[in-house]
């Protein structure tokens, strides 16, 4: 099962970069919302694997296309995830749609599977870095091969911190007041465009905490449990474990989890 999806991730990455400079057709699906033709190219190679491999399983994608026999796409259906076939494929053939569209080179392909609701494994793949991040269950966290380990910054004050911006107006508002707090406590905040990045960089150490406000399952289910085997935190905003229904998401080395918790807490 890993196998086939680092095979599909590659696939689509090699989609993705070879699309990359070429025009595009981009499409508006809502609010600061959009979809390329290479989102849908990327999902289409990757349901082709998993079909061929594992033709009774389910599949869940972040992107609907008519043209394949993949499951379209069930934003708020999460109970899907937990009916039927035990094993469900979660995908987001292209996270960072927004840099993509714009050909600014931050973007991956992020793919999981989760057996009775429980993510077992993830792969997120950056094609234009060649950086293949993974993990199983248990089994540790890898990027091309070698382990990797969070950072051991025990202070805010030394913090880099990763967040990205939901496109609900609601949820801006909410951000930008936590922004403007949060820069006067940590060392630096960096703003990615791509939310499997941000929690792989948490697992690699080059971020010490990555938090996004509002996720689809497909945009942490391969990156939160990636963090986890690194030795990170992975949890929703009031500090239960982060699982596919999760909207929000906080991780973090866990050095910092519990202050960045009670901050996170204290402003609702």
């Amino acid at each position: 099962m890993l196998q086939t999806a680092i095979l599909a991730a590659r696939e689509a990455g090699s989609i993705l970069a070879d699309n990359l400079r070429k025009p595009r057709r981009t499409k508006v699906k809502g609010l600061r919302d959009i979809v390329t033709d290479a989102d849908v190219k990327a999902q289409r190679a990757i349901v082709e694997i998993i079909q061929a491999r594992f033709p009774n399983h389910d599949i869940l994608s972040e992107e609907s296309d008519p043209g394949s026999k993949g499951q379209p796409a069930v934003k708020g259906g999460f109970d899907k995830l937990t009916t039927g076939c035990p094993y469900t494929w979660i995908v987001d053939p292209l996270d960072g749609t927004t840099n993509y569209s714009r050909r600014l080179p931050c973007f991956c392909t992020s793919i999981a599977l989760s057996h009775q609701g429980e993510v077992i494994l993830g792969v997120v793949y950056d094609p234009l870095r060649d950086d293949l991040f993974q993990a199983e269950r248990g089994k540790g966290a890898y990027l091309n091969g070698e382990s990797l380990q969070v950072s051991q910054v025990e202070s805010l004050a030394d913090a880099l911190v990763g967040l990205d911006w939901a496109r609900a107006q609601a949820e801006r508002e909410v951000i930008a007041q936590w922004v403007a707090q949060m820069a006067l406590q940590v060392r630096t905040l960096r703003t990615l465009g791509a939310a499997a990045l941000g929690l792989c960089y948490v697992a690699a150490g080059w971020l010490d905490v990555y938090l996004h406000f509002s996720l689809g399952p497909w945009d942490a289910a391969a990156g939160a449990l990636i963090v986890q085997e690194a030795g990170g935190s992975a949890t929703d905003f009031i500090g239960y474990p982060w699982q596919i229904h999760s909207k929000r998401c906080l991780a973090s080395n866990g050095l910092l989890h519990d202050e960045m918790l009670g901050i996170l807490t204290a402003d609702g």
